[in-house]
């Protein structure tokens, strides 16, 4: 085939959506006889976005997502999918997660009518209104609400301020009031339409379990790994470091991009920046794509991971660890055992614990200095834990400011108007954690939906979409 029917593509951003969107396009047009080049274009010196792994003094530590879900396959698809099966880890030990509240840590209750009745976690009163869901109605059909209008109308202002808030809010750093219940947790919806979610509980049938998979899943060595064997199976020179996009522009039935003092020319361009970042890039072409990318808000976190030397702490913690209501006063959000939940994490003896800080709302402490940081989660914990004058023989602090989109409620709408924009781009996508999902599972999913648009969009100079 001669050069002349090349199709040529460059991906934005060298996150784990990049990266999959480049390995698929590949994988895609090998299987296809396709002739292409592939170009990603990441700002920073490194490869793999908020998936960063360490190895220090024995220890393993994440600085971002230490595991994925498996009740979303394509994590799991990708990482067989590259031979690193034998390399899966998962979860073990005592599952028990607790809750701070009023300054003590209490279990929350395992999926047994009994420890339910038994857990200090809520009040009777608390328990009854949450057994009275049971009977309730369906809510009135609306465009869309909060999380926190879902929950405190289905299981009563409790169960939402002591554990329903907490548990999802920290999955997207977010804050419950402003989360948007269509666009991060649709099923509680659907299970509300068929009767209640204590009916759709019940009426749901047991999974037969794969013995050898738990709910969470890591590989050995951290998920770094991932990221190494995806960068792996691209061609050499596929990826390039430190070139930041200024701009991008079509002229010509082609895409122009301005990465420093190079322009590269593509039939179809994946944008897998977070959407503040795109923004900037196509701010000068098209205002109006900008405008809207401009309205996806984004929260600060930060993570602190301790390593404790053998007979530091007062006691070894216990199950995977606690989360923090924000009605608690703390800047710590949650925290994880990590020696605990996860095999070889840590020495022999050694606790390794990792810290969650800031969020919607409560993301002022990210603007501090590492070592600031470093001392307000270790000073929580030392509430927390009751870890006494302890001090951690090593300690990891990972700041991701404005790094963690938020989907308020609105958030559809907005994808929609994202999506009339782009239609009027041909071989323009937009994919990453900013739009359908924020796990390692849906960047995956959006990564791999990408390439296809792409290759679709560059033989057809057609649209393509948001992914």
């Amino acid at each position: 085939m001669n050069t002349a029917a090349e199709s040529r593509f460059v991906v934005l951003g060298a996150g784990i959506t990049g990266l999959t969107a480049a390995y698929e396009l590949h994988k895609k047009a090998q299987a296809e006889r396709r002739n292409i080049s592939v170009v990603v274009l990441e700002s920073s010196s490194r490869v793999g976005g908020k998936i960063v792994t360490e190895s220090r003094d024995g220890a393993v530590i994440e600085g971002g997502p230490d595991s994925f879900i498996t009740y979303k396959p394509q994590a799991l698809e990708l990482v067989r999918e590259l031979g690193l099966s034998l390399d899966l880890v998962g979860t073990e030990g005592d599952p028990k997660v607790s809750v701070l509240w009023e300054g003590r840590l209490k279990a929350i209750p395992q999926r047994r009518l009994l420890s339910f009745l038994l857990c200090d976690l809520f009040t009777w009163k608390g328990k009854a209104r949450m057994a009275l869901e049971y009977f309730l109605k369906p809510g009135p059909e609306t465009l869309d609400e909060s999380l926190a209008a879902f929950a405190r109308r289905r299981l009563g202002p409790e169960a939402y301020e002591r554990l329903i808030g907490p548990m999802l809010s920290g999955i997207y750093a977010g804050d419950p009031q402003q989360m948007s219940l269509a666009a991060t947790f649709p099923q509680l919806r659907e299970m509300e339409r068929q009767g209640g979610l204590a009916r759709a509980m019940l009426k749901r049938k047991a999974r037969k379990a794969d013995p050898e998979l738990t709910t969470f899943m890591t590989l050995r060595g951290g998920l770094g790994r991932l990221v190494e064997a995806l960068t792996l199976k691209l061609p050499p020179q596929t990826v390039r470091t430190g070139a930041p996009v200024s701009s991008l522009r079509r002229r010509g039935g082609q895409w122009h991009i301005q990465a420093g003092e190079t322009v590269l020319s593509a039939d179809a361009v994946i944008c897998a920046l977070p959407a503040n970042a795109l923004a900037q890039v196509v701010g000068d072409y098209d205002f109006e794509l900008s405008h809207v990318l401009r309205e996806i808000p984004f929260a600060s976190t930060a993570t602190v991971s301790m390593l404790f030397e053998p007979g530091a702490l007062k006691s070894e913690p216990s199950g995977f660890g606690f989360i923090v209501p924000r009605s608690q006063g703390k800047a710590t959000v949650a925290a994880t055992y990590t020696s605990s939940k996860f095999p070889n994490r840590a020495p022999a003896g050694h606790a390794l614990i990792r810290s969650f800080l800031g969020g919607a709302g409560r993301d002022a402490c990210v603007d501090a200095d590492d070592s600031q940081i470093a001392r307000q989660a270790r000073g929580e914990l030392k509430e927390i834990l009751g870890i006494g004058e302890a001090h951690p023989r090593l300690t990891r602090v990972f700041r991701w400011v404005r790094a963690n989109p938020q989907y308020t409620v609105g958030h559809q709408l907005r994808l929609k108007r994202l999506d009339s924009c782009v239609q009027g781009h041909p071989g323009l996508v937009l994919a990453g954690c900013s739009y359908f999902g924020v796990g390692i599972p849906d960047c995956i999913r959006s990564g791999r939906e990408a390439a296809a648009k792409a290759l679709r969009a560059a033989a057809a100079r057609a649209p393509a979409g948001v992914c």
